[in-house]
């Protein structure tokens, strides 16, 4: 059967609360077509490995022409450099200069820097004082720690922090004119910023992430600039949608005090994936879970949905850090998997530890995001008790 093509899925899910929608749609099967979407919907935990880690898929968010139409020059020029858009050699390319300052290792040696920058935030809002999670601790933390690491300075921190949100939202689709139209100019108008400081760091180079990066001689300069650009955005945009929804649900009082370790982090990731799924399209015919996917097909690797498989996890709703079972799919899989991954379970560990220390209480209702790709609160009144 012909399926009309479209730009890109539209994300049939609600944004606050998608896992109703999830379980819905898994009843019909781990592999499902979707009307809305115009896609199919990959929702099984090891059906979706199999896509994350196979060959015969690409990332390109450019493969259908009707995508290439949706965007212009500079989101073209984006896609085009970017290792989260391209896949085999060319992704390898690009990752390559990146993958050894991400080790656990490491970015174990950056945890004095990360207790510094968190204990700053988390010791700034008063006593019984209501303020936003999300604007006063939860944000500021990831692009302090990415920013001190680029070595971007105030001027550079608040261009990022300003610039970010249309990127997101660009990322998150290109199925609406005029988001991806703002994340273009802003993604243009940020790597034009980055270029400049790759150029310089390229020609004086320093200790920081950008001059490590540009030092790479495969690669060109606009490429180091738009790479470094994703790391920023994306890298403190996870963790704080992580920071975020993990700490209300460690405020939910069935779940209670809890010990913040790795294996409890690990169940916030697997119960709150930031992205809550990602595109790819079949380049081959593919057979995934049984059903046929016809080369040219778009699919949405549905991870939090694939996070939740009961026939992987046991009580897959409820929080339980002691779980066993494979790890959660929320940084990927395969040669995407994402390289911010040990960042973000630091920053996340530290910022949590210092943060429940404080005995935090929600002073309000919550207001979360209205992206279905990228789920975490918007605003989040919270109050300290000491």
């Amino acid at each position: 059967m012909t399926r009309p093509e479209v730009a890109a899925p539209r994300l049939p899910w609600s944004a606050v609360d998608p896992y109703p929608f999830y379980e819905s749609r898994r009843s019909q099967g781990d592999v499902v077509w979707d009307d809305t979407a115009a896609a199919w919907l990959v929702l099984g935990y090891h059906a979706a490995r199999e896509v994350l880690s196979g060959t015969g898929w690409t990332s390109d968010p450019l493969a259908r022409p009707s995508a290439v139409a949706a965007v212009n020059a500079a989101g073209t020029q984006f896609a085009g450099r970017s290792m989260l858009f391209t896949d085999g050699a060319i992704h390898q390319r690009l990752r390559g200069s990146m993958r050894d300052v991400f080790t656990r290792s490491f970015v174990s040696g950056l945890s004095t820097g990360v207790e510094a920058i968190t204990a700053a935030a988390v010791d700034a809002p008063a006593t019984a004082v209501p303020f936003d999670f999300m604007a006063e601790i939860a944000l500021p933390i990831p692009i302090a720690v990415i920013g001190e690491w680029l070595g971007l300075d105030d001027v550079g921190l608040r261009v990022l922090q300003e610039l970010s949100p249309p990127i997101v939202a660009m990322l998150g689709t290109l199925a609406d004119d005029e988001i991806v139209g703002a994340g273009a100019a802003a993604a243009a108008e940020l790597t034009a910023a980055f270029l400049a400081l790759a150029a310089d760091r390229r020609a004086h180079p320093g200790d920081d992430l950008i001059s490590f990066i540009a030092g790479d001689p495969d690669l060109e300069l606009d490429e180091v600039a738009v790479n470094a650009v994703l790391l920023a955005v994306a890298g403190h945009e996870t963790t704080a949608n992580l920071l975020g929804a993990g700490l209300l649900r460690l405020l939910d009082p069935l779940v209670g005090p809890a010990e913040v370790t790795a294996a409890m982090v690990t169940e916030l990731l697997r119960l709150d994936a930031p992205a809550q799924a990602v595109a790819r399209t079949a380049t081959v015919d593919q057979r995934i879970g049984g059903v046929h996917i016809p080369a040219g097909d778009p699919v949405l690797v549905v991870v939090a949905a694939a996070n939740r498989d009961p026939g992987v996890y046991a009580e897959p709703d409820q929080f339980r850090p002691d779980r066993d079972g494979p790890p959660p799919l929320s940084f990927g899989h395969g040669e995407h998997y994402c390289l911010g991954a040990a960042l973000a379970r630091l920053e996340t560990t530290v910022a949590l530890r210092a943060i429940l220390a404080r005995e935090p209480r929600l002073a309000g209702p919550v207001q979360w995001r209205d992206t279905p790709a990228i789920r975490g609160p918007l605003r989040m009144p919270v109050a300290f008790g000491k």
